[in-house]
C-alpha cells in the first residue's frame, strides 16, 4: 500500500460529515461529467448536475437534439466525472 494512502480514511471522513450534520451543516453535492469530442478530443464541456457549461462560447453546438462539438461536429462522450461538495 503507498504511503500516501491509509486504511481508516473512509471512516475518518465519514465520521466527520457526521459530526459536520450533528451540528447542523448541509452539504451540498454536486455531480459532474466532463464532455468531450471523439473526432477531434476536444474537451467542449462540462455537465452540472442538468446544467451543460460550454468550455468557450462556440464549443458545443445544438445539432437537433443533440449537443455536439462546436469545433468539428463530432459526438461527445464523457472523459472524467467527480463530486464537488460545498458545505452551506
Amino acid at each position: 500500500m503507498p504511503d500516501c494512502q491509509s486504511e481508516d480514511a473512509g471512516a475518518t471522513l465519514t465520521g466527520m460529515s457526521t459530526k459536520l450534520i450533528e451540528r447542523g451543516a448541509r452539504i451540498r453535492r454536486t455531480k459532474w461529467v466532463e464532455l468531450s469530442c471523439l473526432l477531434c478530443g476536444e474537451a467542449a464541456a462540462t455537465l452540472e448536475g442538468s446544467t451543460l457549461r460550454p468550455r468557450t462560447p462556440t464549443s458545443v453546438r445544438v445539432n437537433g437534439a443533440r449537443v455536439v462539438c462546436g469545433r468539428c461536429g463530432g459526438s461527445l462522450s464523457p472523459a472524467d466525472q467527480g463530486e464537488r461538495v460545498h458545505f452551506v
